[in-house]
């Protein structure tokens, strides 16, 4: 294996203990993902957010549930997510980043540029 492979190996395996040390010693791959589209697109709503990350709606707003403030058991969620009502379209609702999330996001930035 060249060098430039393993280092890339090494920054993925960063970012995982990145999400684990934040989140949850066990993680889906599909909630990190999630996590990341959305840091890549504040603002936006479930359905936008599903098209992006390529998953169906219900699945989605799962996974945004569950890194928001409340798990869907009624738990306490991840807290990287705000959940707010849309401006422009009162029965709607949009995720942005926490400063939990920010902080994650900074993390991730960090180790995939050094």
């Amino acid at each position: 294996m060249t060098d430039n492979k393993t280092k890339a190996l090494k920054k993925a395996n960063q970012v995982l203990t990145a999400f684990r040390s934040t989140i949850d010693e066990v993680i889906p791959i599909q909630i990190a993902h999630a996590f990341l589209i959305v840091a890549q697109n504040e603002g936006k709503g479930v359905v936008e957010l599903a098209d992006l990350a390529g998953a169906n709606k219900s699945t989605m707003s799962r996974h945004l549930l569950d890194l928001s403030d409340q798990l869907r058991t009624g738990q306490p969620g991840y807290g990287l997510l705000v959940r707010s009502q849309d401006p422009t379209n009162l029965r709607s609702v949009i995720y942005s980043l926490s400063p939990k999330g920010k902080l994650l996001v900074n993390q991730i930035a960090n180790i995939l540029e050094s």
